[in-house]
């Protein structure tokens, strides 16, 4: 036990996620025959077979499911160790994996990410549009390392404890009807005043369709979608032909509205954006994008 290396647990982890000694290796960037003497000598070490073959490629024994939860905390603090010495030697590098709701990416990702790369040109930041609980599941997999997720205040949260949470803003959602609807005059609008309504808004599983759904029931009438969109552009579009209505987050409001009347409701939905990581040590690159997008 106490002769095992970085090197092995780095390379057993590599096995494990890829199941095969040829991926392994391509990732690491070594032979395979030196992946396989890596994990020939873990296995000795360990006194218990961590792999067996299953088809062309490998799968973990009761033994390497075990081990491989602990080499891949291993991997990362191994990782982030390298990458913060190089940061500190000189220029941030390294990668950073955003997943973001859209319009939290064009309300203010894309200029918060300019500002980092700017100051950071050796870092590469990529962002992925979706739904927060898909990010919220790569994020827990290690797909994501960062994730601008949405919080409606009428729902429960989807974020794990075993995360760190920091708020960026919080909005009103405002009711966008079309112009001449017969409440367009109106400054404030209830919901019980909307039923029979046809609606355009976010597809069913989202969070934003479940937390109007429930403002909607609340005021006891049913939601009556006719245009499920995921972008609020085009919602905004389907309003000003005369379609439907919608309930659009103040981020994604144009400034200069042509074809629609925007108002208040009552109650108003709030949605917060939050920024969220894995709570745990990250390294230097990460916590620098952080701080960038949370105006530290």
């Amino acid at each position: 036990m106490n002769n095992w290396t970085w090197d092995r647990l780095r390379v057993f982890d590599a096995v494990a996620r890829t199941g095969s000694v040829v991926a392994a290796a391509r990732s690491l960037r070594m032979t395979g025959p030196a992946v396989s003497q890596h994990l020939r000598r873990l296995e000795a070490e360990v006194g218990s077979a961590l792999v067996e073959r299953a088809g062309r490629g490998l799968r973990l024994t009761d033994a390497g499911y075990v081990l491989a939860g602990h080499a891949r905390t291993v991997a990362r603090v191994v990782e982030h160790a390298e990458r913060d010495l190089a940061g500190r030697a000189g220029e941030l590098q390294g990668t950073v994996r955003v997943g973001a709701i859209s319009s939290a990416i064009r309300g203010f990702l894309l200029r918060r990410v300019r500002e980092f790369t700017d100051r950071n040109p050796r870092v590469r930041v990529s962002l992925r549009d979706g739904e927060t609980v898909d990010h919220l599941r790569a994020l827990h997999e290690d797909g994501l390392d960062v994730v601008a997720a949405e919080y409606w205040h009428d729902l429960p949260s989807t974020i794990s404890q075993g995360a760190d949470v920091t708020r960026l803003l919080t909005e009103r959602a405002r009711l966008v009807l079309p112009d001449g609807h017969r409440l367009a005059s109106r400054d404030t609008v209830l919901f019980s005043e909307l039923a029979g309504e046809v609606w355009t808004c976010c597809p069913p599983g989202s969070d934003a369709h479940s937390a109007l759904a429930h403002l909607v029931r609340r005021a006891g009438a049913q939601l009556q979608v006719g245009f499920p969109v995921a972008d609020h552009a085009t919602q905004l579009e389907v309003v000003a032909n005369g379609l439907a209505v919608a309930c659009v987050p103040e981020l994604s409001l144009p400034r200069e509205p042509s074809g629609i009347r925007i108002v208040d409701t009552d109650p108003a939905p709030l949605r917060s954006i939050e920024l969220v990581t894995q709570s745990e040590v990250l390294p230097l690159h990460i916590n620098e994008f952080v701080a960038v997008l949370s105006g530290r």
